[in-house]
């Protein structure tokens, strides 16, 4: 029989405000999309606008972990190529429209790879490639960095965002020859960061970042608004949260996120705190997790995936300890905090399937 623990993690971290980035505000009321926006422009400025990681590590400390909310993204009627990297100071004019495309290309798939030859392909983004990651970190060796391992190109993307700055970016034609120099002895094409959606921003903000959820966006026909989507995961051994992006049907009623404009502040760092209620199955009936070593593995590895969902560097995850002292409370089969407990999990995996 399988042993169930809950057990709470304590994440801190501290955010500044800044005078440069937008600022969000959590509309609890439940309405569509196209009211959201609405409300957004009569009393702030638009429904939420997520420009880059930053806007999405601060959009997340104003949300629920086990909620939806609308954000400023609706599918439109054209489709454009875009940079995963969306940071708009990164690019020079003109930049951002560099392409390399082979002849006959691009024809169907939204997302693009490299060949040996320095030329550009596109195919679908479920297609398994290696890639080739920028890393734009002070200090660095490196600016681009080889992965030889085979992925879809979403998962390449969350790879790259985690370890380094984001999946490369062709900006002209010298730095075609780099990757192609940088690739060639591989033997293999890789994927860049260059991909095609018919997505556009409440405020018609030219942004390209987008925080999917993988296997999202639904394709489904009538999904077409875009929602934070925070919910409960189960991975190898113990349950968490994470916030992606996933599309629904405009005309069902969420929570909603506004922008406004920023605002000059002196205020000194916040600290934001966030406790989150775990269930774990220890695959080893025989693992003693009272051992603080055994505590300290399983917490590195949540910290790890925290990380890889965009969570900031400096966020402290820590165990918080109940009156008793514990960490890992077992809990009895029929108690009715476990049917509740459950009642629970089986609501937000259903919500995710959704």
């Amino acid at each position: 029989m399988e042993t169930l623990l809950y057990l709470t993690l304590l994440i801190s971290g501290f955010y500044t405000p800044s005078s440069c980035l937008h600022q969000y505000h959590l509309i609890s009321n439940n309405t569509n999309w196209t009211d959201a926006q609405s409300y957004c422009r009569a009393h702030y400025t638009d429904l939420a606008t997520v420009d880059d990681m930053e806007d999405q590590n601060r959009l997340i400390t104003s949300v629920s972990f086990d909620d939806s909310f609308w954000i400023g993204l609706k599918k439109g009627d054209s489709m454009k190529w875009h940079w995963s990297l969306a940071d708009r100071r990164f690019y020079r004019e003109g930049e951002t429209e560099f392409r390399n495309w082979d002849t006959g290309t691009p024809q169907n798939g939204n997302c693009a790879f490299m060949s040996t030859a320095g030329l550009w392909n596109n195919t679908s983004c479920d297609d398994q490639h290696h890639f080739l990651c920028y890393d734009g970190k002070q200090g660095t060796n490196q600016t681009y960095v080889l992965i030889q391992e085979n992925k879809a190109w979403i998962d390449a993307q969350s790879y790259c965002r985690q370890n380094h700055t984001d999946l490369v970016s062709v900006r002209n034609q010298t730095e075609n020859t780099e990757i192609e120099n940088k690739i060639s002895l591989s033997g293999l094409p890789v994927w860049i960061g260059l991909f095609l959606d018919s997505w556009r921003w409440s405020d018609q903000s030219d942004s390209s970042f987008r925080n999917w959820l993988p296997g999202w966006p639904s394709t489904d026909q009538g999904y077409n608004c875009t929602l934070v989507y925070s919910s409960l995961y189960y991975d190898h051994y113990y349950y968490w949260y994470h916030s992606k992006w996933i599309n629904h049907p405009c005309g069902l009623n969420y929570p909603f996120i506004c922008y406004g404009p920023a605002v000059e502040t002196t205020e000194k760092p916040q600290l934001k705190r966030h406790v989150v209620r775990m269930k774990m199955t220890p695959k080893d009936q025989h693992l003693n997790i009272s051992d603080p070593a055994v505590q300290e593995t399983i917490l590195q590895d949540i910290r790890n995936k925290l990380k890889e969902q965009g969570l900031p560097a400096d966020t402290k995850v820590t165990w918080k300890k109940q009156p008793d002292g514990k960490v890992f409370h077992k809990e009895e089969e029929g108690s009715p905090k476990k049917e509740e407990e459950e009642k629970k999990m089986k609501r937000m995996m259903t919500k995710r399937e959704l």
